[in-house]
């Protein structure tokens, strides 16, 4: 799968995964949460998630947020609009109030979406790599 395994730790042994931050079931986060690392999301999460990885939200766990991540993968529920830069996928369980801005979607049965979805490979891109600016083409 695109973006839901833990990244290798910089200068870890070979073979080791690095952390992953893990809202745990029966707790609450209130406020803003960025990083680089994958996330998972037990729990409640309310605010913001902008993160330059993988954000998971597992079956049961609440997320009222604006998110933006590499790729999202929802088996919870979500209220609030998802960005994702490679992949959004909707497990079987997920309940999702929001708009999905995606280059990727992936719905399996029994998910349900209550929004727009929009997919957009270069919007995506271009806020990601802005274009550089070079000489003038000549034919």
């Amino acid at each position: 799968m695109v973006g839901f395994k833990p990244e290798p730790a910089v200068g870890a042994p070979e073979g080791k995964q690095a952390a992953l931050t893990v809202v745990a079931r029966d707790t609450r986060l209130v406020g803003e949460l960025s990083g680089s690392r994958g996330v998972r999301v037990e729990g409640a999460v309310q605010g913001k998630l902008e993160l330059k990885a993988a954000l998971e939200v597992a079956e049961g766990a609440t997320v009222e947020a604006e998110i933006h991540a590499t790729a999202v993968r929802v088996a919870g529920s979500v209220v609030g609009n998802i960005t994702a830069t490679e992949l959004v996928e909707l497990m079987a369980s997920a309940q999702v109030k929001g708009d999905i801005t995606t280059p990727a979607l992936r719905v399996i049965e029994g998910a349900k979406l209550e929004g727009r979805v929009q997919m957009r490979v270069e919007n995506l891109a271009a806020k990601s790599h802005p274009p550089q600016a070079g000489p003038p083409r000549v034919p």
